[in-house]
């Protein structure tokens, strides 16, 4: 399974923003919104994958970095796919999906690490 053109738009991060939540737009509308859908997927035709291509060609691979951190994608040495032209410049990079509704628990119990603190 691919994940295809994810990325957020401009005008609704100053939205997000203004809301206080501690988590990037991105990553709640991941954990949140993608992985159920990715889990009912799996239900009907076993994935066993889930990968992308970050479009990142920053020298410090800020977007790659991001889905490292907070999607918990791989870069991939040893899993690769037929890269499609548009996708040629992108890096690929993957995450196994036998525990990802454990991952998704756990992103929901560091939800607002602050909270604790108050």
């Amino acid at each position: 399974m691919e994940i295809v053109h994810f990325c957020a738009n401009d005008n609704c991060r100053t939205l997000w923003e203004k809301l206080g939540i501690g988590q990037k737009l991105g990553t709640v509308v991941f954990w949140h919104f993608l992985i159920p859908k990715i889990c009912e997927l799996r239900k009907i035709a076993g994935c066993e994958y889930l990968f992308l291509f970050a479009a990142d060609l920053t020298p410090d691979e800020l977007l790659v970095n991001y889905y490292r951190s907070n999607l918990g994608f791989r870069d991939s040495n040893e899993h690769g796919t037929a890269i499609p032209l548009y996708d040629y410049a992108c890096k690929f990079m993957y995450q196994e999906l036998k525990d990802i509704e454990i991952r998704r628990e756990a992103f929901y119990a560091d939800f607002n690490p602050d909270e604790e603190a108050m």
